[in-house]
């Protein structure tokens, strides 16, 4: 009795977790395809329960039942953001932070329970065509496929506005889970990886109604009828693995070649900005000792040093004396790092990429644009004491925002290659990359230090949200970490060297363990095309997403206006 009372959330939780494992760690994709199933059971076949002997409204019903789902799969999901505690010194920290961040990531969710439950609500009983031979063959097909496409159109929906709200955190897409499978996340150069939030909520929705009608018609004896639910399901995977196909072969033209080294020293936070002058000083001696070693061995187009791998600001007397006369030394090499820097009147600090060659006077800056709150800056300090309050311990200065969308630039064999600078998460905020995009030869170029959440799943999450990029927009990327994951990615985003010249996946990691926490140097070949496509996801955005999402608005509304039909006793 007390299963049956409580199976809608039973159900929903269950939802959340099967979505939660198609992630890193556990990366297992293939059940993104019907982790939503335990919820539209819920969502659609369980009643809203009686309160004060009134029946609430299924909107709310639904909306709980999403809430729940969302929260177990954010709270697994995001268990990393727990490892903060070691750095404020609380475990506190780490479970507010979770515990917050799941709470309010659970509201798009519950946002599309409530839809599913209304506006996307489905039943076996339910049909759509006049009432003829055909339409009494195919009709519940065409209720399914209606219903299959306002679900998918909401999830769509609900994910772009996710990945822009509050400053936006889009990790974790439902596209994302299909990262090894690049045949079929090819298309992401059309719709984004966010629209891929459709094809699998669509592809979802109607496999669980096929399999609904299946049972019922299994179980009443009847005979089979056809199901095209299934077919246009099916027709959709095919087409995406075809286009995929193609675009896996498509030839790149001519390119020219970048020869890359990435240095990831796995640093502890605590060792960088020590008090103690002589661990300061070891950090700083073997990004000397490292750097000098490998350009002095073989010639080199680019190093890649992580996120503030220095603790000193640029423009201090000692940090440009330091890589004068003791990294660039006037070799043919350009060394990128991330670096802090602050304006003459030490008023302002920036988080930047800052690409140099030969000295220091010749340096190109990127300033750092995407900050992450409660991790760059405090939103509202000073106004509300709370967040003040909790953050003020960590983050004692805010950094201030860049300007600036301009590639850097790198010249090799008479071109000039741009680099797109992303420091940390930018690398993941796919409408920010846009803005950087220019004809010609661009890589993509990410510093980052998630260090801060030690050897977690955030490192590998980060990376595979990372990886969409390079299919979105068609540009490689190359990745330098201060604790993993480093490595490099081509244009159709696989970490393998099409060309077969160089051996296994591209990501310093150990070849044992395959752990990616680790100290090493990791050498690369990025071949960079000199005339890369502009894709319709780099004109257009996400102008599919957003189509989608007002699509699914429009339905609600007009479901909110018009009084569902009676449905029949089931």
């Amino acid at each position: 009795m007390r299963f049956r009372r409580f199976w809608p959330e039973l159900a929903a939780l269950t939802s959340g977790a099967l979505l939660a494992l198609c992630y890193a760690p556990w990366s297992l994709g293939s059940l993104v395809w019907i982790w939503s199933f335990p919820l539209l059971s819920a969502l659609w076949f369980s009643e809203p329960r009686v309160q004060k002997n009134r029946h609430p409204p299924r909107w709310r019903h639904g909306f709980r039942l999403g809430y729940l789902a969302g929260f177990a799969f954010f709270g697994i999901s995001l268990s990393w953001i727990t490892e903060i505690s070691r750095v404020a010194g609380t475990p506190l920290a780490g479970i507010g932070a979770l515990g917050g961040l799941a709470l309010y990531l659970g509201l798009y969710v519950a946002a599309f329970g409530a839809f599913a439950a209304t506006a996307g609500r489905w039943s076996p009983g339910d049909s759509i065509g006049p009432d003829t031979r055909l339409g009494q063959l195919f009709g519940s097909s065409f209720a399914a496929l209606r219903t299959a496409f306002l679900n998918g159109a909401a999830w769509c929906g609900l994910e772009w506005l996710r990945g822009i709200l509050l400053t936006g955190f889009g990790w974790n897409g439902l596209g994302v889970a299909l990262k090894d499978q690049l045949a079929l996340v090819q298309f992401a150069e059309v719709i984004g990886i966010t629209g891929y939030g459709f094809v699998l909520m669509f592809c979802g929705t109607a496999l669980f109604c096929v399999v609904v009608r299946l049972a019922a018609e299994l179980l009443a004896r009847r005979r089979l009828r056809p199901h095209l639910d299934l077919a246009a399901a099916a027709a959709l995977v095919a087409s995406l693995f075809l286009y995929g196909l193609g675009a896996l072969l498509r030839d790149p033209g001519e390119t020219v070649e970048l020869r890359a080294r990435i240095l990831q020293l796995n640093i502890p936070l605590d060792e960088k900005w020590s008090p103690d002058l002589e661990t300061r000083q070891k950090v700083i001696f073997d990004y000397r000792d490292l750097t000098r070693l490998f350009v002095e061995a073989s010639p080199h187009d680019l190093v890649l040093w992580p996120e503030t791998a220095l603790p000193g600001i640029f423009s201090s007397p000692w940090v440009q004396e330091y890589l004068n006369d003791h990294i660039l030394k006037g070799d043919d090499f350009h060394l990128l790092a991330g670096l802090e820097d602050a304006n003459i009147e030490d008023t302002e600090i920036y988080n930047t990429i800052t690409l140099m060659r030969g000295d220091t006077s010749s340096y190109q800056m990127y300033k750092k644009i995407h900050l992450v709150p409660f991790g760059e800056f405090i939103p509202l300090r000073g106004r509300l004491p709370i967040f003040e309050w909790i953050a003020g311990g960590i983050i004692e200065r805010d950094f201030t925002r860049g300007r600036s969308h301009e590639p850097l630039v790198l010249e090799k064999d008479g071109h000039e290659i741009g680099l797109v600078p992303l420091v940390c998460f930018e690398d993941t905020v796919p409408r920010h990359v846009r803005r950087f995009l220019r004809p010609g030869p661009q890589v993509m170029v990410n510093v980052t230090n998630d260090g801060w959440f030690y050897d977690s799943a955030q490192s590998q999450q980060h990376f595979d949200n990372a990886l969409l990029r390079c299919i979105e927009f068609r540009r490689p990327m190359v990745r330098a970490a201060n604790t993993g994951v480093s490595g490099f990615i081509d244009d159709r985003g696989s970490v393998h060297d099409r060309e077969g010249l160089e051996p296994g996946p591209r990501i310093l990691r150990d070849p044992e363990t395959g752990s990616t926490y680790l100290r090493g140097s990791l050498p690369g070949t990025l071949r960079v095309a000199l005339d890369p496509p502009t894709t319709l996801y780099a004109r257009f955005g996400d102008a599919f997403s957003v189509a989608m999402g007002l699509a699914a608005l429009m339905a609600a509304g007009l479901s909110m206006r018009r009084p569902r039909r009676p449905r029949p006793a089931e």
